[in-house]
């Protein structure tokens, strides 16, 4: 893949390894020169030391040729820059957006966003407190989440059935992880020790899911 990464900051910079490593083609526009060198230095990657939000700019990074396109400066300059890269033609567009009432400008462009990365850490931090035995969870809109959870010996779900649990209603079993293996449960799968259980329930069902699997 052919990638263009607007921004070399913390975020621009682990995009920049993320892309490298999966061996992806990568041209960083940074307007700092100092930062472009301190990337040149480390990485194998095109680094274009200019504004992003000049046209000229994406061209000299092919962007005629790019299949995407991910904005991670501010949200005024990553509107101008996703604005510039739809009518070249870059098939793919991501950003940064850290302001909730700029979201809808990008999304009528058909951007695909991601909001404040500070937000989703003080999430993540605070869901590590409220609910430990989470071990990674997505949000779907304000209604749903799917989330993962690993099962301990001390579990009470240790050697029952899927179908014996009666989880609440709004609340299914994806998937459960075993031995590097994704079993598609049934009602008479058999949950073990150490299984990594993926579930979808409404927000409003996970602490009585929760109290299913590991209250006493």
């Amino acid at each position: 893949m052919y990638l263009i990464i607007v921004g070399a900051g913390e975020i621009g910079e682990k995009l920049i390894k993320l892309a490298l490593q999966n061996k992806d083609d990568v041209v960083v526009i940074e307007k700092s020169k100092e930062r472009c060198d301190e990337i040149s230095k480390k990485y194998d990657a095109v680094v274009i030391n200019a504004d992003a939000r000049e046209k000229e700019t994406l061209i000299e990074a092919g962007a005629e040729n790019a299949d995407a396109l991910i904005a991670t400066a501010d949200d005024a300059t990553n509107l101008l820059v996703v604005n510039l890269a739809k009518t070249i033609g870059i098939p793919s567009l991501v950003s940064l957006v850290t302001s909730e009432e700029n979201k809808p400008m990008f999304i009528e462009k058909g951007v695909t966003i991601f909001g404040n990365p500070a937000a989703f850490t003080a999430t993540y931090l605070y869901r590590a407190v409220r609910r430990p035995m989470v071990i990674d969870f997505m949000t779907l809109g304000n209604r749903a989440e799917i989330f993962k959870i690993s099962i301990p010996k001390e579990s009470k779900a240790v050697g029952k059935t899927v179908g014996s649990m009666k989880l609440p209603r709004g609340v299914s079993i994806i998937a459960i992880e075993r031995d590097n293996e994704i079993l598609i449960p049934a009602q008479d799968t058999v949950f073990k020790e150490g299984d990594v259980v993926t579930l979808l329930a409404r927000k409003d069902k996970i602490d009585k899911t929760m109290s299913i699997f590991f209250e006493k």
